[in-house]
């Protein structure tokens, strides 16, 4: 895979270097907002991927191509993209190191609407592909580290445990504070089902930070029982005990609804799964107020068949890259 694509200033460039990166849509199993106050959350890659398609040019421009929009620019002017923000955000941070044009085709197998981190799947993708150009072979902490600075800068909060699960694939406990990941070598079945629309985090992080303003202590304490909730249902699935690991499943979900991240048609959702013989446990999965609930089983057909329902199942894999 190794080969050299520095490319002279002096001179026009004539190696036409092609290159894929690719990483999975992943999922918050449990920790949502706790993880962002410091305590540990569950997350897990699916087997639907986002791969980029990369290629070096005889200039200086980038070209873009994605879904979201096409964008023309330049390795100088970087010009931003309103709905390519996470792409040119990893371009600016590797942008000294840019001795070339590109070209860039992003593609995808799932949608950006319904809630399978779509967002930290392009950045880990995107840190990965950029990774393999400058030739830093850079290790998944160190282009964590880099996403989570990116993240941060763009949203003002995030813990970064979905662009964990991104980069190492399979199911992950991540503990923000000591920044580690522990993998879970277990599965289950899974059903996931959308809601018809989302609320952006960072909306959702500021909601609840107003509505909890005066109440810091209460709201403290809540994100500690959350974390301890989570903690559990990692020991429980560690042991293999699903079935205490269901019951801490639907725990979570009333704590996130404590929160004040739950509303009537995620409550619908939630337990109307709980209500098919299949499915085991269901709760939010991501921020709330829109976007997803899980649950854990196959649901039958007729179950909430007047919704989207999303066909994923866990997966191991995580980011790739393959010479071209």
């Amino acid at each position: 895979m190794a080969m050299s694509i520095t490319l002279s200033n002096s001179a026009k460039k004539e190696v036409d270097v092609k290159w894929s990166s690719s990483a999975p849509a992943n999922l918050m199993l449990m920790g949502e907002h706790s993880v962002v106050y410091g305590h540990k959350a569950i997350a897990c890659s699916l087997n639907h991927r986002l791969s980029i398609h990369w290629s070096t040019r005889d200039d200086y421009e980038i070209h873009i191509i994605s879904t979201l929009g096409h964008h023309i620019t330049d390795t100088k002017t970087l010009a931003e993209h309103p709905n390519l923000k996470w792409v040119m955000a990893c371009l600016q941070h590797y942008q000294s190191k840019l001795t070339s044009g590109l070209n860039i085709e992003i593609e995808t197998d799932f949608s950006s609407t319904v809630g399978l981190g779509s967002s930290a799947a392009v950045l880990a993708a995107m840190l990965g592909g950029l990774d393999y150009l400058t030739q830093e072979k850079a290790s998944l902490k160190t282009l964590f580290d880099t996403g989570l600075k990116i993240i941060q800068s763009i949203q003002g909060r995030g813990s970064g445990t979905d662009l964990a699960a991104s980069l190492h694939g399979g199911i992950i406990l991540f503990d923000p504070q000591n920044q580690t990941i522990q993998k879970l070598a277990c599965d289950f079945p899974i059903s996931l089902v959308y809601c018809g629309y989302k609320t952006p985090t960072a909306t959702v992080l500021e909601k609840v930070a107003t509505d909890w303003q005066d109440q810091p202590e209460l709201l403290q304490h809540l994100y500690q029982i959350m974390g301890q909730t989570t903690e559990a249902a990692y020991q429980s699935l560690a042991n293999n005990h699903i079935e205490s690991f269901y019951k801490l499943v639907n725990t979570y979900h009333g704590l996130m609804d404590a929160l004040g991240v739950n509303d009537a048609t995620l409550s619908h959702l939630v337990y109307q799964l709980r209500q098919d013989r299949e499915v085991e446990a269901s709760k939010i999965s991501g921020s709330g107020l829109g976007d997803c609930v899980i649950g854990f089983g196959i649901m039958q057909p007729q179950t909430l068949a007047n919704y989207e329902s999303i066909l994923a199942h866990l997966s191991t894999e995580g980011l790739s890259i393959t010479s071209n």
